[in-house]
């Protein structure tokens, strides 16, 4: 009965359903399937400010992330470090993140500043970007405040260097079934 009247809510809110109800059982029927994506912009603005790391790996872990998740979209998240996303560690699938925590058309510049890390976020991509020829990551945006650094020496520098390497390595892949194309 559960799980008929969850599928009426919005993807994110289901899955925060079946964590709020911490059964293993009952939490994989309410979560279902299907969780291409996952956007925090589906539900209010309100909630999603209030979510907290613990919140976002219970989600992940309820819809099985490191095996079904492909775009995941963290809009008004803003009270996350993002130690929560270690659910996505190594992850082959994963296509998209989005960590700037705002929703579309929305300004980036947060007051105050939300408290992701990249201390704890930088070693969560690393570990999908070295999956290598497996890993199909296209795609991230990264929060407004981490985009401003200017010292070419931090780790988030470091990284977008190495998140580039991972592209190029891949010029010669096809971006959607992963198969290597033609050197002409």
């Amino acid at each position: 009965a559960l799980a008929h009247v969850s599928s009426y809510l919005a993807a994110p809110s289901r899955a925060l359903f079946a964590v709020a109800l911490n059964s293993r059982d009952s939490s994989a029927a309410i979560a279902g399937d299907g969780w291409g994506v996952l956007d925090f912009c589906d539900i209010e603005k309100d909630l999603a400010s209030k979510l907290t790391d613990e919140d976002i790996r219970g989600v992940l872990l309820s819809i099985d992330a490191v095996n079904n998740l492909r775009s995941l979209w963290l809009a008004n998240c803003i009270n996350i470090t993002g130690v929560g996303l270690d659910r996505l560690r190594a992850s082959t699938i994963i296509q998209q993140i989005d960590l700037s925590l705002v929703g579309d058309h929305e300004s980036c510049k947060l007051d105050p500043e939300p408290p992701i890390s990249c201390a704890e976020v930088i070693p969560i991509l690393d570990s999908i970007i070295e999956r290598g020829g497996d890993c199909s990551l296209e795609h991230l945006q990264f929060p407004n405040e981490w985009r401003k650094e200017r010292n070419t020496e931090s780790d988030f520098h470091a990284f977008l260097t190495r998140y580039n390497d991972y592209l190029i390595s891949r010029a010669d892949v096809c971006l959607k079934c992963n198969s290597n194309l033609p050197g002409d």
